[in-house]
């Protein structure tokens, strides 16, 4: 900003040189050439018609006026810079609401404990958790999503979070008293997002079959309840299925492709520093699974 006397920083300038004592010293803290620092001082000095420092020995201190002027600006840039530090503080303090929408087993298995843990931590944070078993996109900059589905998260972040292999798994009984030597006619259990069923057979062969379940829902605990209660198979994350589920793996010659999951959220410059320090935790935390 031009005025009278120039720009506000050749009024910082000045203020500078009389603290440190010579042009040299402002020059080297400001980064500035020694020329540059005796040009805008000059042409203020030409501009207010008086002479705001003058030569003591070795040392260059503000004359009457220079001082008047001094103490004037030199209240108003401590201030100034105290407000500057209080917003950039505030800016790098951890605060504010998070969104996140995540599969209510990843939700539990995974990262319930590291929520909690990160609320602890920063007392000023909120975070509000849907539990969601459908693919979701992030709204707003503050939202973090889990996803196998990045077709639609078009000029978005997308980091990769972790690859769950798949098997197709049914009970103990539904194993001894049902023919599962067919995986065409095979009564399937199926997640709502699963139209079909893509693998590579025992001669390496790709293939993709249509499933025609016998029950089809959107959760995947649901899924599994119905595979360990009996009602058919289902394809499952390896990861997820336990020996207290006793179930059976069948079909073990086939080879399932796997499903990348991704942590999406807003591409922005300035990220919410809440929202990056939880990521990072969390792509940690898989880290070690």
């Amino acid at each position: 900003m031009n005025s009278i006397f120039g720009s506000i920083d050749d009024l910082f300038l000045f203020c500078k040189v009389v603290q440190l004592g010579s042009q040299q010293g402002a020059a080297k803290e400001l980064k500035l050439p020694v020329s540059t620092v005796s040009r805008r001082l000059s042409l203020m000095e030409e501009k207010l018609g008086v002479r705001l420092l003058e030569k003591k020995g070795r040392e260059l201190v503000a004359t009457e006026t220079g001082q008047q002027y001094y103490q004037l600006l030199e209240s108003q840039f401590t201030d100034l810079e105290s407000h500057c530090h209080q917003l950039k503080d505030h800016k790098e303090e951890v605060t504010g609401t998070l969104r996140l929408s995540l599969p209510y087993r990843f939700y539990n298995s995974y990262v319930r404990e590291l929520i909690t843990d990160f609320l602890l931590e920063f007392p000023h944070t909120q975070i509000e958790v849907n539990l969601c078993a459908e693919d979701a996109l992030p709204e707003t900059d503050r939202d973090l999503v889990l996803t196998f589905d990045i077709s639609r998260a078009e000029g978005m972040i997308a980091r990769p979070l972790f690859l769950a292999k798949h098997s197709v798994f049914v009970s103990q009984s539904y194993w001894q008293n049902n023919d599962v030597t067919d995986i065409e006619t095979i009564d399937w259990i199926r997640l709502d997002d699963q139209k079909s069923l893509t693998y590579t057979d025992a001669k390496q062969t790709l293939k993709q079959i249509n499933v025609h379940p016998r029950l089809q829902v959107n959760d995947l605990d649901q899924v599994m309840h119905a595979v360990i209660k009996g009602l058919g198979a289902a394809r499952l994350p390896i990861h997820l299925v336990t020996p207290e589920m006793d179930l059976v793996e069948v079909f073990s010659e086939y080879q399932f492709p796997p499903r990348q999951s991704y942590l999406v959220y807003k591409q922005r410059k300035f990220q919410p520093k809440a929202l990056t320090i939880l990521i990072e935790r969390i792509m940690n935390a898989m880290e070690r699974i």
